[in-house]
């Protein structure tokens, strides 16, 4: 008999009530390739001829945080937008949905995955089984959005039965409230692989002048430079696209118009505060066989060295790591 996966529903669709904790859920006891979270939301006026409604930044947003953890400690934890670009990046797999009618009263639906593996199905990598209560999801939403009158919510799961993964995908975020420009270092978590390090630069593209939080980024093992160097913040930003196909088009576009009722311009992409515009990868697993992994275990100390070109602004910072586990 072959390998067997089973997908099932863990939380039905349900009301998503803004600004507001769910219910913890139980998820399932088998090892557990990932989860798949699905947004839907009703659109309020028709929206046909704005842009407001349009891009899946709008559903992600609506996710403020969300947390895997497993006997209180998070294996899995960001905002919504943090987690569907990670996704993008490490699986290949965008967020997606049905629903792109933009008439009142319309539900818009968009899903991502949320991985505890690189490769999903991937029966060497997944988090290991365990008994019921011990794994479970946490979810918080945020301000309700005025383009939209009603949010909802479901999750499912995908467990691969027979598996006996050796390791599982673990990435919590860190944060670094910027005081002041220049070099300044973030501690990196110790003791496991790191696959890479999604980064995200509160400060916006449309400026006059080329300035970032992430400036320029290096990274040090023990006060040594390791994999990088010295990089600028624009090609960190640009080498997300060695990862994944389709990256400025994966989370929706805009087409440029004269006016709201003139359909004449052409296709752009949107700019701004949205996915993937002001996140940057930095890829210690750029061959995706594991080759590459940067290993932190006996180090002292692993840092993440920023040069910032402004003073104010928090960023965020999402190690992947892989987990080994005993026997």
């Amino acid at each position: 008999m072959g390998k067997r996966y089973l997908r099932s529903i863990v939380s039905d669709l349900q009301t998503l009530t803004a600004s507001a904790d769910v219910t913890p859920i139980d998820l399932p006891v088998n090892p557990l390739s990932f989860l798949v979270l699905t947004i839907n939301a009703e659109v309020n006026g028709a929206q046909e001829v704005q842009d407001d409604a349009v891009p899946i930044v709008n559903h992600l947003g609506m996710i403020t945080d969300l947390s895997i953890r497993h006997r209180g400690e998070n294996i899995l934890q960001g905002s919504g937008a943090d987690l569907a670009m990670l996704s993008y990046l490490l699986t290949g797999v965008p967020p997606w949905g049905r629903e792109w009618s933009y008439g009142d009263n319309t539900f818009t639906s968009r899903s991502f995955i949320l991985p505890l593996t690189r490769r999903p199905y991937d029966p060497e990598e997944a988090f290991p089984a365990t008994t019921r209560g011990q794994l479970r999801f946490h979810m918080t939403a945020g301000a309700a959005l005025g383009v939209y009158d009603n949010f909802q919510w479901a999750l499912e799961a995908v467990e691969l039965v027979e598996a006996a993964p050796k390791r599982y995908l673990k990435a919590t975020t860190l944060t670094r409230a910027l005081a002041a420009t220049g070099r300044q270092r973030i501690p990196l978590p110790l003791g496991n692989q790191l696959a890479g390090l999604l980064l995200f630069d509160p400060t916006d593209e449309n400026d006059a002048t080329e300035t970032y939080a992430f400036g320029k980024v290096k990274l040090l093992k023990d006060n040594v430079e390791q994999y990088y160097a010295e990089s600028n913040w624009e090609s960190l930003a640009a080498d997300m696209a060695l990862r994944v196909q389709n990256l400025m088009g994966a989370f929706g576009h805009t087409h440029v118009q004269a006016a709201a009722d003139t359909g004449v311009g052409g296709a752009g992409h949107r700019t701004a505060d949205m996915p993937p515009i002001q996140y940057g990868y930095m890829d210690f697993d750029p061959l995706k066989d594991g080759s590459y992994l940067l290993d932190t275990a006996g180090a002292s100390d692993v840092e993440l060295d920023l040069n910032s070109d402004v003073s104010t602004g928090t960023v965020r910072v999402i190690p992947v790591e892989l987990v080994e586990l005993k026997g």
